[in-house]
């Protein structure tokens, strides 16, 4: 999926275009459950060694979907196994 990202970084608020890969189709769902892909945008935009305090990002939007492939589980079982992994 392309979507569209905001982020503040130095005061200012920026939106860029990026991919995600997600199970999860709604921007609402991808910033509450997968963590793994926000990890990934927060670590794309801020870099790894960025001394910001709060690296939020929030998803705006999503532009536009592709299907890769189909998951083995539901959403209520991807959603279990990552309450268990925490």
């Amino acid at each position: 999926m392309n979507a569209q990202i905001a982020f503040k970084k130095n005061k200012v608020v920026s939106e860029r275009l990026l991919w995600v890969v997600s199970i999860y189709d709604t921007p609402f769902d991808i910033m509450k459950h997968d963590k793994r892909t926000v990890d990934r945008l927060i670590r794309y935009i801020y870099g790894k060694t960025s001394k910001a305090k709060n690296k939020e990002i929030i998803i705006r939007r999503i532009i536009d979907k592709k299907l890769l492939t189909y998951s083995n589980l539901t959403i209520d079982e991807h959603q279990r196994s990552n309450k268990t992994k925490v």
